[in-house]
């Protein structure tokens, strides 16, 4: 689900490029070396992030919009403690909870991991900027 969520995005701007005329496909052979580490943590199923990735910003900035979202409709129900609030934004709660459970790993690899297969301190940044950035927007 996290690689379709960046793939599909990335695909169809690569095509719309592509139509246009203003980029060519290309092909980039990466090593795939595997340490110790990188083996451990695949054992003990727990997700890899190390290097900057495009793919990891978008990912982040998504997960992170999920979580400002599900604190904000948790602290409007506990603030507006009417019956109201809470009917028109149950379900919409519920669905940012269970994304927040999805994004999990996510969560971990940006703030809470101390390992080498963490998210890239820029990726943490960008994702934090643009996820305050698009919360700001929608709040005017």
């Amino acid at each position: 689900m996290f690689r379709r969520t960046t793939s599909y995005f990335f695909a169809f701007l690569d095509t719309i490029l592509r139509i246009l005329g203003f980029a060519e496909t290309t092909f980039a052979v990466t090593a795939k070396v595997c340490d110790e580490d990188v083996s451990q943590r695949y054992e003990q199923e727990i997700m890899e992030f190390g290097s900057p990735s495009p793919m990891f910003t978008i990912l982040a900035t998504l997960a992170l919009l999920n979580l400002f979202s599900f604190v904000c409709g948790i602290k409007r129900v506990v603030v507006d403690i009417q019956i109201k609030p809470l009917e028109s934004l149950a379900l919409q709660i519920i669905l940012c909870g269970v994304l927040v459970l999805i994004n999990l790993p996510v969560y971990q690899g940006l703030f809470f991991r101390k390992d080498k297969g963490t998210m890239p301190t820029s990726v943490t940044y960008k994702s934090v900027s643009l996820a305050l950035l698009a919360c700001s927007i929608a709040l005017y």
